[in-house]
Parts: structure tokens; C-alpha cells; sequence
């Protein structure tokens, strides 16, 4: 079986891998943003994987500190999400403010705690 933190983290480097793949597949034009489909891939996907990716490498640390780690850490996760796009809306890293990104952020860690909420009820 295995561990709590092996599970965490496999999926933690998985959606981190996938999202790169992904941004590298559009940025050396592997893939275009020619069609609805694959724009829309190209502007969320990657926000979406490293959301999931810090989401579930963040939930062994918080799940330490106390029992609702899951509120805790998706509003972690957030406040970190938020943080990153105010910085680009004042042009300090590099990238574009958008108002969808941050309802994008919300969608995933959804999605995070979903997910969390299933593999916690089958290592029971």
C-alpha cells in the first residue's frame, strides 16, 4: 500500500508534469491556439495543474497543523493564487492579470478537495 505522503506527492508531480507538458506543447508551437478547444487548453489547463499540483503537496504539511487541513489548505492554496495574480496585475512577474484565472483557482481547488475527500474515504 501506499503512504499517505507517496500518494500526495505522486499526484503533486503528476499534475505538475502534465501542466508543463502542456505550456512547453503551446509555447514551441506544437500545438496552437487554432481552434476554441485548444485555446481554451492553452489559457487554463496549466493554471488548473499547478493549482491541483500545490494543492495536494501542501495537504501532508497542513494535514500536520490541524484537523480541518482541507479548509486550511485550499485557502492556502488560494491566498498563494491570488498573491500571484495581483502580481502580475501590478506587472511585478511576469504574465497577465486575468478575473477568469482566479474562478479557474476556485473550479480547481474544488476539484482538489473533491478528490482528496475520495482517496481519504478509500484508505479507510
Amino acid at each position: 500500500m501506499i503512504s499517505y505522503i507517496k500518494k500526495r506527492s505522486i499526484l503533486s508531480i503528476s499534475f505538475l508534469i502534465i501542466g508543463v507538458i502542456t505550456y512547453l506543447l503551446f509555447d514551441m508551437n506544437f500545438l496552437t491556439k487554432s481552434n476554441t478547444l485548444f485555446s481554451i487548453i492553452r489559457d487554463f489547463a496549466p493554471d488548473i495543474c499547478w493549482t491541483l499540483s500545490f494543492f495536494f503537496l501542501s495537504i501532508y504539511f497542513t494535514s500536520k497543523l490541524t484537523k480541518n487541513d482541507l479548509i486550511i489548505n485550499s485557502l492556502y492554496v488560494f491566498s498563494i493564487a491570488i498573491l500571484y495574480e495581483l502580481l502580475q496585475c501590478y506587472h511585478i512577474v511576469k504574465g497577465t492579470f486575468d478575473i477568469v484565472d482566479i474562478f479557474i483557482y476556485i473550479i480547481s481547488i474544488i476539484i482538489a478537495c473533491l478528490f482528496e475527500q475520495y482517496i481519504r474515504r478509500k484508505e479507510k
